[in-house]
């Protein structure tokens, strides 16, 4: 459903963004200044019983780990499903319910499952588990985001007592990186199936492996975890007990309950929150996969015309943004992999970053290529959600911006649920030329999100189409060696920012606050997929 941009409520949102364009050369966030990015801390040395956490993103839909794409339901899974590999601290592939994968020929991973490991009912896991929990992911009845790994999968199989092997139709450089992603957790087959539909539930729940067992799901209220004393990893003894996980999504009450002490902490802590926080607890920052970008969506309206997508790239305010909305917890973009995200061949990337345009406002630039588009005069429309505050601030400042500089964008604000959609129907992109959101890699390889913009790619929602691109892209996929892939997926990469299809604007950096009496969590973007409550206790 579109809204004005003339609602009230826009209004002071639009008054809003003009304090963006003032703060842009000091104010609050020149005196706060950019916060220092915390790589580890002081270990816990005492047990706590119970520990509150907080969702921001609201109550998930599901626990189910196919599913397990979103925010939400990712920071709970991630303490209860484990998968055949998992993160280190800096993304390097770790042992779990696997020891080892051999990769005897490019198109060949066979996988040694660790025996005596065991579901939180006691029943071992086996390899008919495993399988059946990677076909669940691979079934389009469950629309499971992780299927993309299988694009080139030609089947997997039980090779052995604890041996599982997968084969490729063709190499594909990113199935490795996925082996340790929740597309690989592993679930009781007996279990899911004798809880059909509702696996996954509230009334269903889940079985897993992993540190923290399922409890309870009271809607609306809380979900409850307990730890698994018979979790096989007895090398990490988890210092906390019970978990709790809330679901506050307003801003104002997240900040509220986390100061007051009823919430022990959440990630992606508000930015508004930063100073009343500050001194009363841990509030943590550290480098993410995440960028914040501006998809063009309509390829017939008036982006469609290169000048205006160049005016558009021209007049955005990304120190604005940066200082402003992030407070200096981000960094303006050139392309739309950060830099945090270059996991190998680090000279390759930063070199071909170097020679991409520097993210910077130029309005008389702007004015120029406007005022000589003719479909610069078409209205534009900029969908994006009023469920994250920095988002709703950036799309009204640049609203305004364009307004300034002779573009008419017309706001269409969405809830959580409108903007979902967006991700799955193209019936809910009808209308919009232009879509606000952030997104981030599930790990450190480029490639990954440059896929989504190959040809015929379910997220490759206005059509794009570029042979060179799609040329680099295929054949990066199918190079095993760091150099060589780097090369071409930058190749990609500059022709991508030509295009601007995309128009990166910013990554902001990952945000944890837990209370004074807790210690151990260092903020990693890899918090969704790895059983970071293990490393939480009290100090």
């Amino acid at each position: 459903m579109s809204r004005s941009r003339r609602l009230p409520a826009l209004t002071a949102a639009i008054l809003g963004a003009c304090a963006l364009t003032a703060c842009s050369g000091g104010g609050p966030a020149a005196e706060a200044g950019a916060p220092k990015l915390t790589t580890s801390v002081p270990a816990p040395t005492r047990a706590v019983d119970t520990v509150t956490w907080n969702l921001p993103t609201g109550e998930p839909a599901t626990l189910d780990p196919v599913l397990a794409a979103t925010e939400s339901g990712g920071t709970v899974i991630a303490n209860m499903c484990e998968g055949l590999f998992t993160y280190g601290p800096d993304y390097e592939r770790e042992p779990a319910l696997a020891t080892s994968v051999d990769h005897p020929d490019p198109l060949t991973y066979v996988l040694h499952l660790r025996e005596g490991t065991k579901f939180w009912n006691g029943a071992p896991v086996t390899p008919e588990d495993v399988v059946y929990s990677v076909e669940r992911v691979l079934d389009p009845a469950f629309g499971s985001s992780w299927i993309a790994w299988a694009q080139h999968l030609d089947r997997i199989e039980i090779t052995g007592g604890h041996e599982i092997t997968v084969r490729l139709k063709k190499p594909d450089a990113l199935v490795p990186s996925y082996l340790a992603s929740p597309a690989f957790f592993v679930v009781q087959k007996e279990f899911a199936e004798k809880a059909g539909k509702s696996f996954g539930t509230a009334r269903g729940g889940v079985m897993c492996t992993g540190p923290y067992r399922f409890g309870a799901w009271t809607q609306g209220q809380r979900i409850s975890l307990t730890r698994n004393d018979a979790w096989w990893n007895t090398a990490v003894k988890p210092k906390v007990k019970n978990l709790e996980f809330g679901f506050i999504a307003d801003p104002a009450a997240q900040t509220a309950a986390l100061a007051s002490g009823d919430v022990d902490g959440q990630f992606l802590v508000p930015t508004a929150a930063r100073a009343q926080l500050a001194g009363t607890g841990h509030l943590l920052y550290g480098e993410s996969l995440n960028t914040t970008f501006l998809s063009v969506l309509n390829r017939r309206g008036a982006l469609a015309d290169p000048a205006v997508r160049q005016a558009l790239h021209a007049l955005l305010p990304y120190e604005g943004i940066v200082e402003s909305v992030y407070r200096g917890t981000a960094e303006p973009l050139r392309a739309l992999v950060p830099p945090a995200a270059w996991g190998y061949a680090e000279n390759t990337y930063e070199q071909a970053y170097e020679r991409l345009p520097v993210p910077r406002q130029d309005l008389e630039k702007a004015k120029k290529l406007i005022a000589a588009a003719p479909d610069a005069e078409r209205e534009i429309v900029l969908a994006y959600t009023t469920a994250i505050e920095e988002e709703t601030r950036i799309a009204t400042a640049i609203a305004d911006t364009a307004g300034r500089a002779g573009l008419d964008i017309e706001l269409k604000p969405l809830t959580g649920e409108q903007f979902g959609a967006m991700f799955a129907s193209p019936e809910a992109r009808k209308g919009v030329d232009l879509f606000l959101s952030t997104g981030f890699l599930s790990f450190p390889e480029p490639l990954e999100y440059y896929a989504y913009f190959t040809t015929g790619h379910f997220y490759n929602f206005p059509g794009y189409r570029n042979e060179k691109y799609d040329a680099a892209i295929a054949e990066a996929q199918t190079t095993e060696d760091p150099a060589g892939r780097a090369r071409l997926v930058t190749e990609a990469q500059a022709i991508l920012a030509r295009d601007m299809i995309n128009l990166p604007l910013v990554s902001q950096y990952l945000s944890v606050y837990y209370g004074p009496e807790l210690t151990g969590l260092a903020p990693r973007a890899n918090y969704l997929y790895t059983p970071w409550a293990t490393a939480l206790g009290g100090e």
